[in-house]
Parts: C-alpha cells; structure tokens; sequence
C-alpha cells in the first residue's frame, strides 16, 4: 500500500514533490494500490480546511458579536425547553458555544461544496505535468485522467495500474513495466517515449460499470508479448495520430482518387499514408487520411504539402481519364458506324447477286455437237449459285469487314495509349520546369524518364508500331512536340 507520507508531500504539489525527490534521491517512493486523483484531493481539501477555519471561525464570532443572534436564541431556550432550569453564566456560555460552533460547520459545509468545483477536485482531474516519478511504486494505482505530461517514469512499476484516459504526451517510459496496466483511450504522440517498455500483456478497454480491464493483448490468454513487441507494435499505432481531412462536395471519381493516392504514397513512403475513415456528411464526401511523423518536426506544413499536392495530382488525373473517355466513346462511335455501312453494303450485294440470271454457254472442245443452252439453265444455276457461290462470296466480306472493325480497335486502342501518354509526358515536362524553371531540355528529358515506369515506356513504344514517334504528335501541344519526340525516340532506341 502507498505510504502516507509519500502521499501527502505529493499534495503539496509538483514543485515541492520534485525538490524533495532531489534531496532524497535513495527514497523507494511507495504510492501502489491508491486512486491517485482522490488521495491527493482528500488532503488538498484538508488542508484547506485548517488553512481556512481560523478565518471562518472570526467571521462566524463577528457575526454573533454584531447581530446578538446568540442573545436572541439564548432567550427563546431560557423561555421553552430551559424554563425550569435556573439561568447561569455557565448555561448561557454552553449555549453560545454549541449555537456558535453548528453556524461555523454549516458555513464550512456550504463554502466547501461550491470551493470543490472552484479548485477542480471532482474525478479524473489532477495536474502532475513535468512530475519527477522516476523509480516509483505505483503498482495498481489508478491513475485514470491524471495529467503526467512531459514527467519522467522511467524505471516506475506501473503493473496492473489503470492509465485510462492519461496524458502522458513527453512522458518518459523508458524501462517502465507495463504487465497487466490498461491504457485505454490514454492520450501519447510521437513525443511519448516508450523505450525497453516490460509489458507481458495489456488490456485496452475499461468497464465504466464495473472497472475491470477488458480486451486483453495478445488475445491469447496463454500468449504474451516477446520483447520490444509492445513499443513497436503501440508506438507505431499511436504515431498515426496525426490525420488531414478532405472533403469533396461535387461528388468523386474513384478511379481517380485512389491513383492519385497510390502514386502520392509512394512520393511520400517514409509518412506511411493510410485512408483512416470515409463519411459521408451534409451532402459531401470526407476522406480521413493518416500518417506518422518519426520527428518533431512541422506537421502543419507537411498536411498542407500532403493535401495541396494529392488535390493537385487527382485534377490533373480526372482530366486525363476524361480525355481517355471522350476518346474512347468517339472511337466506338467511329467503330459502329463503319461496322453498319459495312453491313449494308454486304446486304445490298447478296440482294443484287441472288436476283440476277446466270446465262451459261458451253462449247465443244471434240467431236460431237453441243447445243447451246444460253437461258435454258438458268433457273438452276441461279438457285445453285444461290446456295452456294454467293454464300461463299457473302463470308469472304463479312471476314473482310470483321478485319477492318478489329483493326480499327486495335488503332482506337493505340490511339487511347499515345493520348494518355502525351498527357502525362506534358504534365511531367510542366512539372519539371516548375520544379527547376532553368532546366536544360536534357535534365527534363531525365526528369521524365525517372519519373516514368518500365512498363508505361514499354506500352507507349508498342503503341508508335513500328517505332515512329511522330505518330504521337497528333495528341501533344505544340510546345512540347521536340522534348516529347526525343524522350520517345530514347525509349524506342535506348542507348
């Protein structure tokens, strides 16, 4: 159990606590097994108490003095329930004393109730901030709402104590031991220093009802932690505090978005970007992302970077698959077209060829006589050339026509692969002279290449057929036609 003594040099606050922690250095402070908030309180209020009671005891005896209250209720006992006692200044002076010392307690009594709320004694509030607890017994403590930030733990026993709700952002962890503690909703940042942590389990939940420590980690009653296994796996999961909101009120492209975050992800890899929350909000879209910081370093400016740059990358992505889609449509559009004439066509020649008479003429090549059969035959020549040629001629067409339809999606494919190309060569060549608006043409060239993965290069060059990169030029602004062929023509023939 905690020693009294410990706990009310404690009361008397940080100050005092820390001056006394240096003047005693080999002390085993003992505060285990207590609920720290209302120890600390019980004897604040104390202390009040005998720091006031002198003053509330002269005002109590000026206000009998100048009112002769005493006097008044003196003569209503002598009149009633003393009447058959004989009056003497002893009785008089019992009296005064016993009215005297029941207005003084319920002076205190009335003063104290609203003092309580005034000097913030109610649950779960305590100020220890910047608290030398180095070395110190707090096992099964509670310490649920107390403010430890930027104090010094390390080396105190805080197994099976409850640090619900603590504030212990700066705190000093290091070598502390953690078996069995809860630290639910406790409040840690990348401040909090959680070195050499002894921790076999945790528990992360608090029963309000009941207060018992709930949701145990690891799962496994039978499993513990091996070790550092508690640092790396909160210290990790506390870091990704930091959050930026983004809020999309006209709708969004999905496609769009998570391109844009995947290639912002990889840009920005050491923050470790996570999508934490999607809601949807008085008719617009919030996307909650995270991240870790490992150093105290800026963070506004990194969510303005982070926020400004993704918003920046899904623009210039939904322009470009609108492009992509606005060619696409006009190229099936363009396919349905052919495809119907063809259609016709074909229809109109099977028609014309099964409606027209076959005159056919035989001639001898030896002897004996042939008669000329011009229009005698011509009923069934016309049904077999019905049946058969013009079924034979009516599939060569078709095939015909299904070439050219497959070869006209082929180039629509082609066409869609140079346009989203020539999309994104400009938008990195742009970027390139934003970044650096005296860069040469060759350190643009490098800058696009760098930027441009092995596959995008392969599909551009696949897509020229043949390897003519002037088939490009029809989707690029004029500007940037020179730049754009050269990076092409070194990705067709690389060095």
């Amino acid at each position: 159990m905690a020693n009294k003594v410990h706990l009310k040099k404690l009361a008397e606050g940080v100050i005092a606590w820390n001056e006394w922690r240096t003047e005693n250095p080999n002390i085993n402070v003992d505060l285990s097994g207590v609920y720290l908030v209302h120890e600390v309180a019980r004897r604040n209020q104390l202390k009040a108490w005998r720091s006031l009671a002198p003053f509330i005891s002269l005002l109590v005896t000026l206000l009998l003095q100048q009112t002769k209250i005493t006097d008044y209720i003196v003569n209503i006992f002598e009149k009633t329930a003393f009447s058959n006692i004989n009056s003497s200044p002893f009785t008089e002076l019992t009296l005064y004393t016993i009215i005297r010392l029941f207005i003084f307690f319920v002076v205190m009594v009335t003063l104290f109730s609203g003092l309580e709320f005034l000097l913030n004694y109610s649950r779960g509030k305590l100020n220890l901030r910047n608290i030398n607890m180095k070395e110190v017994n707090l096992c099964g403590s509670d310490l649920e709402g107390v403010d430890l930030r930027n104090a010094d733990l390390r080396n105190s026993n805080l197994r099976n104590s409850n640090l619900s709700y603590l504030e212990a952002i700066g705190v000093n962890f290091t070598d502390v031991d953690l078996t069995g503690a809860c630290i639910a909703n406790w409040n840690i940042n990348h401040t909090t220093v959680l070195e050499n942590v002894k921790c076999d389990y945790i528990y992360i939940h608090i029963n309000e009802d009941t207060g018992k420590f709930e949701q145990r980690r690891p799962l496994n009653s039978n499993s513990i932690f091996t070790h550092g296994e508690f640092t790396q796996r909160f210290k990790v999961f506390e870091k990704a505090l930091e959050t930026i909101d983004l809020t999309f009120t006209d709708g969004i492209d999905w496609k769009a978005f998570f391109q844009s975050f995947q290639e912002l992800r990889e840009n920005y890899s050491q923050y470790k970007l996570a999508i934490q929350r999607i809601e949807d909000k008085d008719s617009a879209l919030i996307i909650g992302l995270k991240f870790d910081v490992e150093a105290d370093i800026n963070i506004d400016e990194i969510k303005r970077m982070i926020e400004s740059e993704l918003k920046e990358k899904y623009e210039n992505t939904l322009n470009l698959l609108e492009f992509q889609y606005r060619t696409e449509i006009n190229a099936k559009e363009h396919e349905i077209a052919l495809y119907r004439q063809q259609n016709a066509d074909l229809s109109e020649i099977a028609k014309n060829l099964a409606n027209k008479n076959i005159n056919v003429i035989l001639q001898a090549t030896g002897s004996g006589s042939i008669h000329n059969l011009e229009g005698v035959m011509s009923e069934n020549f016309n049904n077999e050339f019905q049946r058969v040629n013009i079924a034979n001629f009516a599939n060569k067409v078709a095939d015909n026509a299904r070439q050219q339809a497959n070869q006209n999606i082929q180039i629509s494919e082609q066409n869609q692969i140079l346009a989203e190309a020539a999309a994104e060569i400009e938008r990195l060549v742009k970027q390139s002279e934003q970044n650096n608006p005296i860069a040469t043409e060759s350190e643009r060239i490098n800058y696009v290449n760098d930027e441009t993965t092995p596959n995008f290069k392969r599909r551009v060059v696949g897509a020229l057929q043949g390897g003519s990169e002037a088939a490009i030029e029809e989707f690029l602004d004029n500007s940037y036609i020179n730049i754009a062929k050269a990076i092409i023509k070194g990705w067709i023939k690389p060095d």
